[in-house]
This record gives C-alpha cells, sequence and structure tokens, in this order.
C-alpha cells in the first residue's frame, strides 16, 4: 500500500465535492424521506442531532447510547422537533448498535461515539451497505487505517462522509483551488497551530487508548486542511512535546499536553504545527496558512494575499460548517454518490496519516518516515463482545 493518492484521482475527488455544492441548491422537497439513526448522542452527537432535525426529509428513527440520560435527552429533541419518539437502543450494551446495521428500514446513520469505537462501528457499516456520517478522526491506529480501506475497497458504493465540518465552505474550497491552479506558486511553507486554553477535558479524552491522544482527537481538522490544500502526504515529521503538565499527578491521564512537529513533504515543502492545551487567556488561537512563490493562503480565513502588488483574494462561494456538513452528506445518499461528499474516507486516511506520523516521532524520539509508518504494526484488532 503506497499510501498516496495520485494527482488524477484527488482532482476528480475534489471535482466532485465542490460541484456538489451547486447541487445542493436543487435538492428539494420532492426527494424522499431518509430514515437515519443516531450512534452516541453525547456532547457532540448531540450537537449534530441538533442540526440534522433542521433538515427537510430526515426522520430520525433510533437513537443507540449506552448512557441512559443522554439517550432519553435524544429523544426528546427528537419527539419536540419531529412529533415522534424515536427508538431506543443502548441498554443492552455497547454492541446493541449492531441491530441498526441489519434493519432494512433505516437507510444511514450518524456515528459520534469516542474515537476508540471509531474503526469498528466504520468498518461494521461498511460491511453492512450502511451510509454513515462519521464523527473524525477516521481512525487512531494503522492496522484500524487499513482494517477501514479494506472494508472501504470491498464495499465502494457506501456514502460515507467525515465530520471534517470546514470541508464545507465554499469560499474556502474556491480558494484552495485557485491554490491548485497556480495562483500563490509554489508552495514553500505551512505555519499552523492550535493553542487551546488550560484545560483538561477529562473522561476519555484523558486516555491515549481511547482518544488517540491530541493529534488524532483534535488536529486531524488542521492535518485535513493540510491534504486538501498540498494533495499529498508527509514523507516524514520530527515532534518533540511534553506530557503530565496538566494534572501532573493523574496517573490515568497520559495524553501529550502540548507538542511541536516539522512535517517535510516530497517536493521540499515544510509544514510547522503547534498544538497544546497550556495557554492562558490572550494566548490562544489557531492558524492555517500556506506560503508560496507568489503569495500566501490563510486557509481557514478563506483568502489569499498576492506577494508582489499586495492583491487580496477572497474566495467566492457561501460559507458552511457542520449544517452544510451534514446536509451535504444527506444529499449524497440521496442520489447514492460517495463521491458527492465533502470529506470522505481519503480525506480520513490522510488526516490521520499525519497524527500517526507526530504521534510516532513523539514515541520514538526521532525524526520517523512516512514509509516506517507505513510499516507500522500496531496490534490493533476490531472490538469484539466479551459475553
Amino acid at each position: 500500500m503506497s499510501g498516496r493518492m495520485g494527482r488524477r484521482e484527488f482532482l476528480k475527488a475534489t471535482s466532485a465535492a465542490v460541484a456538489f455544492g451547486a447541487l445542493s441548491s436543487s435538492v428539494n422537497a420532492q426527494v424522499k424521506e431518509l430514515r437515519c439513526a443516531f450512534i452516541g448522542v453525547g456532547g457532540r452527537g448531540t450537537a449534530l442531532l441538533r442540526e440534522t432535525i433542521k433538515l427537510p426529509n430526515i426522520r430520525v428513527v433510533a437513537i443507540c447510547d449506552i448512557n441512559e440520560q443522554n439517550r432519553e435527552r435524544a429523544i426528546a429533541i427528537v419527539q419536540e422537533a419531529q412529533k415522534h419518539r424515536p427508538e431506543a437502543l443502548g441498554d443492552k450494551g455497547v454492541f446493541h448498535y449492531r441491530e441498526l446495521l441489519a434493519r432494512n428500514d433505516i437507510d444511514c446513520l450518524v456515528i459520534a461515539t469516542p474515537c476508540n469505537w471509531h474503526a469498528t462501528m466504520y468498518v461494521d457499516a461498511l460491511n453492512a451497505g450502511k451510509h454513515f456520517y462519521g464523527e473524525k478522526p477516521l481512525a487512531i491506529t494503522m492496522n484500524e487505517v487499513r482494517a477501514i480501506l479494506e472494508a472501504r475497497k470491498k464495499n465502494p458504493n457506501v456514502v460515507v462522509q467525515i465530520g471534517f465540518q470546514w470541508g464545507a465552505h465554499q469560499g474556502r474550497a474556491d480558494v484552495i483551488r485557485k491554490v491548485h491552479e497556480g495562483v500563490i506558486g509554489e508552495l514553500l511553507e505551512g505555519r499552523f497551530h492550535r493553542f487551546n486554553n488550560w484545560v483538561s477535558l477529562g473522561r476519555w479524552f484523558n486516555k491515549r487508548e481511547l482518544s488517540g491522544d491530541w493529534m488524532l482527537e483534535q488536529a486531524v481538522h488542521e492535518f485535513n486542511l493540510m491534504w486538501w490544500v498540498t494533495r499529498n502526504h508527509p514523507a516524514a515529521a520530527y515532534a518533540v512535546g511534553r506530557r503530565n503538565v496538566i494534572e501532573p499527578n493523574n496517573p490515568e491521564r497520559n495524553v501529550t499536553d502540548y507538542y511541536t512537529a516539522v512535517l517535510e513533504y516530497p517536493n521540499g515543502l515544510i509544514v510547522h504545527y503547534s498544538h497544546g492545551w497550556i495557554n492562558p487567556q490572550g494566548f490562544t488561537g489557531m492558524a492555517a496558512h500556506f506560503i508560496g512563490t507568489k503569495g500566501a493562503i490563510d486557509v481557514l480565513g478563506a483568502y489569499i494575499v498576492l506577494r508582489e502588488k499586495g492583491e487580496r483574494i477572497v474566495g467566492q462561494g457561501q460559507p458552511g460548517d457542520t449544517f452544510e456538513h451534514l446536509r451535504n452528506f444527506f444529499e449524497a445518499v440521496q442520489i447514492g454518490d460517495p463521491n458527492a461528499v465533502y470529506c470522505g474516507i481519503e480525506n480520513g486516511v490522510a488526516a490521520s496519516y499525519v497524527g500517526l506520523l507526530i504521534r510516532l516521532s513523539l514515541d520514538r524520539g526521532r525524526r520517523v518516515t512516512f514509509d516506517e509508518l507505513m510499516q507500522l504494526d500496531d496490534g490493533w484488532s476490531p472490538l469484539v463482545p466479551t459475553y
């Protein structure tokens, strides 16, 4: 497995996704109602549910969560919005969701569970032929990535949208398209950071085996932007960082509190990425910039500045976030086109590769190559019932 998507394949996928933005305005109330089930309705899952019920022709027919409070809260939201009580699942344990996969009366799923469950559920959904919107990250180990790619190969017609909601912004798509056309010239450097305030989110976020660590749980949003712009994977990475700064006396916390990585790309591009949870008020913030020989792009801001004239080029098109990302997924399901989603499995794989490469460098305390990552066997196997 080379792990690299060729230029032709990438442009085909990107063109389809951008073109679908124009299609969305033409999908109207004449389309059939989709019957959707939700798996995982904690904080993020509930936010996705609240956005989904704003959409026409989506009927939420089942809620699955092992937490009764989460489950009942979600059911109440659906009852108020859609005037019916969806079926409740999850009281039989963590694998209760598999009952949904075998049902013909459910068209699609929205999955928002802790990260360690993503690969198992995504592989299950792919093999069951169930379209799904799955929260990021796609995977938190290399063997998970391989399992998902294998399931995808066997089930190419399943519509999958990964929850990189920044990909729904059409102005962003417009300026990135201009970068691909050479407007800012050859890419020289990327300057990215995400500086969070000093806090621990606790719970499963504290445990790498459940979250993948922050370079998988959170930073994959930025890594998806890197993929979108560069259309390539890093050839190598070197990262340094520290644990045990926040909650130093908590023996169960094993995630990285802050780190900095240098990503080396095959064409000479260097990307710097810094990420952490150690900042006081006034020192937080984000940046996602690429510098080229002719100018620079602010990817999050969706604009370009040209070097010689100082001209500012603002991306054209409707803004978009979670609501538009969900809408795009459901419309792709309606037309039955896996290539119509903004951020599919290819995006999820590319973003996870960067996070895994950085994590491997941190663990080994040295520069690591993409080829080393491709050879990594990290022992994952799908989660299975223990009863």
